[in-house]
């Protein structure tokens, strides 16, 4: 929305042919094609960049921690905007080594700093993209052109967790109604777009500083202002999961708490009124694949069918897995990568190797 309303929109810098087009439905459909063609999300940047990074850089390193380093804080960090291109130099990114909150040295920031070199070149020399390049011009463009058309009164925005800072600190151009106007919703520890790094006291800090102090135009009024931050309410009460799902999702955040204790935010535990019993793990053997254990032969073999019901599904972490159950099992069961199941309801769920 905000890219079509303020200036040249982002996309006519790769100069494509439709924009010549009269047409705004092939405009649209044209743009829709070009940007999944062309967008860099955690996968493409797997399977297309990372290999091509020197091995000397990637050693030691994750592919995933460096797309979250790059997308969530050297282009769309708290700090990100102090900077006037929207991305950290090297000096303040590798700073940030001194933060309590870190769990990376400075040796590992600086060579995250030259992969992130060597991503923007690349990107640039094969015309593609990232949603922080889209963000960092729409905020650039918004600081240079007031935004046309009536202001939102109320913005409540829900799964806040798969949004950077710099995604939320757009919303600060459509909305002055600081003091009672933004709601922010989500759950650090359901966050499912990869490349985003999340905590609400990251959120907090933000909304002081960019959506507060900024509505506050002297600098009198800015030196009054006693830096009070907005509350954090907790909804403990869980509706649709019963005890035993909430009681192993709750492990899973104790372990991160004790490994990583900065990365995801310190909440009571969720309750629930409905008892169940806690799931099962099912552990194949050695040579077992437990796919094939289950439905009893491949996809495209006749003979005995196992198949799942509607209220059934296999859920895995990304598409190269989905793939491969598809390729075992055909139509037998709905497989939806966890992206995609998000919001949906099933009877049951066999989530399968999500953490190998």
């Amino acid at each position: 929305m905000l890219d079509g309303t303020v200036g040249s929109s982002y996309f006519d810098r790769f100069n494509l042919k439709w924009k010549l087009s009269n047409d705004r439905n092939l405009r649209s459909v044209a743009l829709q094609t070009f940007i999944r063609e062309k967008e860099i999300n955690y996968d493409r940047f797997c399977c297309l960049y990372w290999p091509r990074f020197s091995s000397q850089l990637t050693k030691n390193l994750d592919s995933s921690r460096v797309f979250t380093e790059i997308i969530s804080h050297i282009k769309g960090g708290l700090q990100a905007g102090d900077f006037h291109d929207g991305k950290l130099n090297r000096d303040a990114y590798i700073s940030m080594s001194e933060y309590r909150v870190s769990n990376i040295s400075a040796e590992k920031r600086n060579g995250i700093y030259d992969i992130f070199r060597a991503y923007e070149e690349m990107k640039m020399e094969r015309g593609e993209f990232d949603i922080s390049d889209v963000v960092n011009d729409l905020h650039h463009r918004l600081k240079c052109h007031n935004l046309d058309g009536d202001k939102i009164d109320f913005v409540y925005i829900d799964e806040v967790q798969d949004l950077t800072m710099r995604q939320i600190s757009l919303f600060k151009y459509i909305c002055r109604n600081v003091e009672e106007g933004f709601v922010f919703s989500g759950d650090t520890a359901q966050t499912i777009a990869r490349g985003i790094d999340f905590r609400f006291e990251d959120i907090r800090n933000l909304f002081y500083n960019e959506f507060v102090m900024d509505s506050k135009g002297d600098k009198a009024a800015k030196r009054k202002d006693k830096g009070h931050l907005s509350c954090v309410f907790q909804l403990l009460q869980n509706f649709r999961t019963h005890t035993g799902v909430l009681k192993l999702a709750q492990s899973v955040i104790d372990l991160l708490r004790h490994y990583f204790p900065q990365s995801v935010d310190v909440l009571k535990p969720e309750t629930s009124l409905i008892d169940g019993a806690a799931p099962v793990l099912l552990k194949p053997g050695d040579d077992e694949n437990a796919i094939l254990t289950i439905f009893g032969n491949r996809g495209n073999n006749v003979g005995k069918i196992v198949g799942f019901g509607a209220e059934q599904v296999i859920l895995v972490r990304d598409e190269s897995a989905k793939k491969e159950i598809f390729g075992l099992i055909g139509q037998k069961a709905l497989v939806l990568t966890i992206v995609e199941c998000k919001g949906l309801e099933f009877q049951a769920s066999l989530l399968l190797a999500c953490c190998a």
